[in-house]
């Protein structure tokens, strides 16, 4: 992720992508507690439910804000998973991966994109993957989803804006 955010953007903030919610947000409170520069969490939802989503959200924020005031850092829920974001359109997905995506992946996507994602690279390991596949152009791609523009938007100046 942080390869796909602008460099304006990570540099003014602290960037947690998640491995685990409780040892991303671990880190995050200890970077609020250690870091003046704002801290951006970013976790998978694992769930498309609603409800469910505003809890694991309302959850995070308050564990926060024992350590910081809520203008200091930001929580970010990846509906389900972070891998949605090469899903957020077809025509992304089939260039990053080369090929043509079948109908049931596609579809399959939205709701499991991270298994998807590893079925359609042949790799257990999507990071290591995905560092030989995110070109300049996908980048610039992936930097004006909908995902990332919200990041942006919502915790840094106008000037940092894809």
């Amino acid at each position: 992720m942080e390869r796909i955010l602008p460099e304006e953007f990570t540099a003014c903030n602290k960037i947690i992508v998640g491995n685990g919610d409780n040892l991303a947000l671990s880190k995050a409170r200890s970077l609020l507690v250690a870091s003046d520069l704002p801290v951006v969490l970013i976790v998978d939802s694992d769930s498309t439910e609603h409800t469910s989503i505003e809890e694991k959200r309302d959850f995070m924020v308050q564990s926060l804000q024992q350590f910081s005031q809520p203008d200091h850092f930001q929580v970010v829920l990846a509906v389900p998973e972070l891998e949605i974001i090469f899903f957020s359109s077809r025509t992304m997905i089939e260039e990053l991966v080369r090929r043509p995506i079948t109908d049931q992946q596609w579809e399959s996507a939205h709701y499991r994109p991270k298994r998807i994602l590893r079925d359609i690279l042949q790799t257990e390991n999507i990071q290591s993957s995905l560092a030989d596949l995110l070109t300049p152009t996908i980048i610039e791609k992936l930097r004006e989803t909908s995902f990332v523009q919200d990041i942006i938007n919502s915790f840094c100046a106008p000037a940092y804006t894809v």
